[in-house]
């Protein structure tokens, strides 16, 4: 009979050990990866938690700069709604760090005193209080975006740093004493499309849209023409390709009705940065007043990639009119346009009735808080709740910062606030 042979111990424990390293292997690379999904999970709810705390600074800001109570209210009402939404951010977090602490217990603080100011006048010592909660939610905000990775990656270790001490210094308690008490350039979004005013009736052909395509760019800078990709929608358009003699390819829609040049993109975005913002507004106003556009001025630009984006916005006498901007891209290697963006001015433009204010700009300058440094104000129409609203709009600087404050031309009321955000890439507001 023959001798069977079972494995020794030694090869027993050999073989365990194996499977037991194989098996930790396994487990630990899924415990990276799940870590990993976790912190992409928690550095998205920080990132929100940290945008919350800014719109709520911002609108907070604005309640202080605004002397109509209903529109400050509005301003307050999101503070508080966002501080809420800041509480429900912060709750998803597993682990509670010290700043995530002090953040929700200063959320929670705003949120009951912006509740409390709602509907009424803000005195002189609410103001001087709502001024230190601008610095206290600075503050906060700093602190949490200094910490953020250590609250990540806690967060998606479930490593609990929970601050036992209650040292005031770290923390928002005492930021809020609440008093006795007996809300992508300026309307980039402008209105709902309406009848496209300034496209006309006509209907023209493929061939026409081709030449007027050309035209539009300059017949001296075009090489080849050829078919591109038409549209549907809302406003129909031929598309038409155009390919220029240094090799730029532009991408146009032309409208079915009224042969009006809707977009021109071009296939390219790296210029060299040889002009300078002026050289390129100019150059966009004279390509402007040449294809047969009325009065333009520049309201806002962003430059990227050797390309330079003005807005522009139609002038109807001295008033603008924000609901029909247009937007031109420029090389800036040569300032030659290679671009537009006239959904807005097509669906809009048409003239206006005589814009005629029911009160004087030194009137409605007196709706403006006077923490408000003004610099400059103009008549304009703006967009708002789907229709047209002719307003005074005041350019100042509050702390360093710049601010628009639109009051209705008619009623005296406050409309919007913007505030004005410049830095090296360009102009927006918020």
């Amino acid at each position: 009979m023959e001798k069977k042979h079972f494995p020794t111990l030694p090869v027993i424990l050999s073989i365990a050990l194996a499977i037991a390293l194989g098996f930790g292997g396994y487990s630990y690379v899924q415990m990276k990866e799940y870590e990993g999904r976790l912190r992409e999970i928690y550095g998205g709810t920080v990132l929100s938690a940290l945008r919350q705390m800014e719109d709520m600074q911002l609108s907070l800001t604005k309640a202080l700069l605004s002397n109509d109570s209903l529109a400050a209210g509005q301003y307050l009402h999101t503070v508080s709604s966002g501080a809420g939404q800041l509480e429900r951010s912060i709750s998803l977090l597993p682990v509670a760090h010290r700043e995530t602490r002090n953040a929700l217990k200063f959320a929670n603080q705003l949120s009951d005193y912006t509740a409390l100011l709602i509907g009424n006048n803000i005195t002189k010592d609410q103001a001087e209080q709502m001024l230190h909660l601008i610095t206290a939610c600075d503050q906060s905000l700093l602190a949490l975006s200094q910490n953020q990775e250590s609250i990540i990656q806690r967060s998606a270790r479930g490593q609990d740093d929970f601050y036992q001490g209650d040292n005031e210094e770290n923390s928002y308690d005492s930021q809020v004493s609440y008093p006795t008490l007996i809300y992508d350039g300026p309307f980039s979004d402008g209105l709902a499309p309406s009848s496209f005013q300034a496209l006309g009736q006509t209907e023209i052909t493929r061939e026409q849209a081709h030449q007027i395509a050309v035209d539009f760019i300059g017949a001296d800078r075009v090489s080849a023409v050829s078919q591109g990709a038409d549209m549907g929608g809302d406003i129909p358009c031929y598309g038409v390709t155009l390919h220029l003699h240094d090799h730029v390819t532009l991408e146009c829609a032309v409208t079915c009705r009224g042969g009006k040049i809707l977009w021109i993109a071009p296939d390219t975005a790296d210029f060299l940065q040889e002009k300078s913002l002026e050289e390129c507004r100019s150059s966009a106003l004279s390509f402007l007043e040449s294809r047969g556009y009325p009065p333009m001025e520049s309201v806002s630009f962003q430059a990227y990639q050797g390309v330079m984006v003005i807005a522009f916005a139609p002038l109807q006498g001295e008033t603008i009119l924000y609901p029909d901007l247009i937007k031109v891209q420029l090389r800036m290697d040569n300032a030659q346009v290679v671009g537009v963006e006239a959904r807005h001015y097509l669906t809009h433009h048409h003239p206006r009735g005589p814009l005629i204010p029911a009160l004087s700009m030194e009137e409605a300058q007196g709706m403006v808080s006077d923490r408000l440094n003004i610099t400059a104000a103009r008549l304009c129409l703006i967009p708002k709740n789907n229709r047209e609203i002719l307003c005074y709009e005041f350019q100042g600087d509050y702390q360093g910062q710049s601010y628009l404050v639109y009051i209705n031309a008619d009623t005296g009321e406050q409309e919007d606030m913007l505030k004005i955000i410049e830095n090296s890439a360009g102009i927006e507001t918020v």
